[in-house]
């Protein structure tokens, strides 16, 4: 079964259709969109500063070297033979333990000021990022638009499979696009706006379940996403424990009621259940449109 067919069974909706075809596009670029500027100039806020810090230690671990070595070279050549004379012997390791006393203080500066630079870039300077920063949807077309660029960079940083990263993306969108451009069984279509959170979080919903089907790899990607862009919050809009049918019920109804909110439906459809418990009741109750 295709990921499409599968996520409209999922959902119990389906993707309005052409000749035959489904009206979804997904689209792929190399571009970089605004929002992710931060995330593909990487950890550090000022990465020619940084640059330059690491030359300069280099330079000054270069001339500490220049120091040693001959030092290291004449003190194995006394292992062998004691010095002809005292003195210069000691005259030659005053001068060169000053020196080396001297440049190591410069070495001990410099890694100073490039380890406080360094604290300064973390991954709390860079996240969260916008969503907008990895894909954008289109609901007229319908469209999802990927932008490979910043996915690529985020599994640099966080040591995650770009591959996968790419594939829950994917899967997160096609929810999302189907929530929004998706039609119910009987044709109607959705009814509401774009209203983020709700969709995020009914999308993450059947796209954790979906994953569930492949290795543990999946799911960390996909929560690691969702963290990189501050949609952690919205995970916990349906208790992943949730039944599939209860979940695809509400969201449903939600779809083709816009006066009302999801809480109210979520909320009413749980005091629902508990009233069929005790003492059931007529489904001609809901205020269905």
């Amino acid at each position: 079964m295709s990921l499409r067919l599968e996520a409209e069974q999922a959902m119990g909706l389906r993707f309005p259709e052409r000749n035959g075809e489904a009206v979804i596009r997904f689209e792929e670029t190399m571009e970089v969109p605004h929002g992710a500027e931060v995330l593909m100039r990487g950890l550090y806020r000022d990465p020619d500063d940084i640059k330059k810090g690491f030359k300069n230690l280099h330079q000054e671990t270069a001339t500490l070297l220049e120091i040693l070595m001959p030092r290291r070279a004449r003190l194995k050549e006394w292992l062998e033979e004691l010095p002809e004379q005292p003195k210069e012997a000691e005259s030659f390791l005053r001068e060169t333990s000053e020196k080396i006393q001297h440049q190591d203080r410069k070495v001990s500066q410099l890694e100073h000021e490039l380890i406080s630079k360094l604290v300064e870039s973390g991954l709390e300077d860079l996240f969260p990022l916008p969503l907008s920063a990895f894909a954008t949807l289109s609901y007229t077309d319908p469209c999802a638009k990927i932008f490979l660029r910043p996915l690529g960079r985020l599994a640099e940083i966080l040591k995650l499979s770009p591959e996968v990263l790419r594939q829950v993306v994917r899967v997160h969108f096609l929810y999302s696009l189907l929530i929004l451009a998706g039609q119910d069984l009987d044709g109607q279509s959705c009814q509401r706006g774009n209203e983020d959170a709700v969709l995020i979080g009914i999308a993450s919903f059947f796209t954790l379940k979906h994953l569930k089907k492949h290795p543990p790899e999946f799911q960390h990607c996909y929560g690691e996403w969702v963290k990189a862009w501050g949609g952690k919050s919205f995970l916990r809009l349906i208790a992943q424990e949730s039944s599939v049918e209860k979940v695809r019920a509400a969201m449903i109804f939600w779809r083709r009621n816009p006066e009302l909110s999801w809480d109210g439906i979520w909320n009413g459809l749980q005091s629902f259940e508990m009233e069929k418990i005790t003492s059931p009741r007529p489904l001609s109750s809901w205020p269905v449109r």
